[in-house]
């Protein structure tokens, strides 16, 4: 197995788990502060990650200052400013709502890499990302595209907004480091970073009170956010920037409303209707024309 086909594996399987989230993390919302939620999150992925690169490395790896504060950066954006966006907005607006409004960050991620790297933005790409932004749409609202912005523009929208932006902008600043540290190094110091922000957010807000009465349901979907949606999505997620460009790494997002359906099959025994198979096959459609290589 080559590794454009291992590095397309990983952040496939990234997908699947980031597919995940929006429901793990509501009921972790629905139990905690979505502070303290964001920063027990990334105190768990941190202390893992940490372990991780020293053992791997022998060593904690030094960096220069100019790679720590592109590092400091990720961590302000992906990590605390991302979650903090996150489990806000989940706290008010429904998961399939947000996980809709998250969705258009390759679109951001993409004018941000034509604007700073010079990536090429062909006819093809463009028709690619149409595809995957409908059919992120029809799976979302199950075909009735009306039943998403019958809401209006809320608090919980604009927190689902700033995610978008906040995650486009880690992606790009990921992208400055990606051919001078390894994945394991980025992902762990930003976040660590990240981390120490959030610790400080959560000033004020009961963060030992919340530990004590942490109880099984919650702590089983900490693990969940942090060992797999954060240590091994993230590491991998950075692979594929590193490999594949951070707008065509970027692209892959699409597939966390497949994910997202495949789960409810699977845990929730909800159909699989016509509408979400045509849905994910748009997405995936898509996301094969935006990685495909034009002469």
């Amino acid at each position: 197995m080559n590794l454009t086909v291992k590095t397309y594996l990983k952040l496939l399987f990234a997908m699947l788990v980031w597919g995940g989230t929006f429901t793990s993390a509501r009921l972790v919302g629905s139990e905690l502060d979505p502070v303290i939620s964001a920063f027990l999150r990334f105190l768990l992925a941190s202390s893992m990650l940490l372990t991780l690169l020293y053992f791997k490395e022998g060593r904690f790896p030094t960096i220069n200052l100019k790679q720590f504060f592109y590092i400091l950066g990720m961590g302000l954006t992906g990590v605390a400013l991302y979650n903090l966006f996150f489990f806000y907005g989940l706290a008010r607006t429904e998961a399939s709502r947000g996980s809709l409004i998250t969705s258009i960050n390759p679109l951001l991620t993409a004018v941000g890499a034509a604007l700073i790297f010079k990536e090429r933005f062909t006819f093809i790409r463009i028709i690619g990302f149409i595809l995957c932004v409908a059919g992120a749409l029809l799976i979302i609202s199950k075909g009735d595209l009306s039943s998403i912005f019958n809401k209006g523009v809320d608090r919980g929208d604009l927190a689902f907004l700033g995610c978008a932006a906040s995650w486009a902008v880690y992606t790009l600043l990921g992208r400055f480091v990606s051919t001078e540290l390894s994945s394991l190094t980025t992902i762990s110091y930003a976040s660590t970073l990240g981390m120490l922000v959030l610790f400080a957010a959560t000033l004020g807000h009961g963060l030992l009170n919340a530990i004590s009465t942490l109880n099984l349901n919650s702590g089983l979907n900490l693990l969940f956010l942090s060992l797999l949606a954060t240590v091994v999505g993230f590491v991998w997620f950075q692979d594929g920037v590193k490999h594949f460009g951070a707008a065509k790494a970027a692209v892959f997002i699409y597939f966390m409303p497949v994910s997202a359906v495949f789960w409810a099959w699977l845990i929730l025994d909800e159909k699989l209707t016509l509408i979400l198979v045509i849905g994910a096959v748009m997405v995936i459609s898509g996301v094969y024309l935006v990685n495909k290589k034009t002469s």
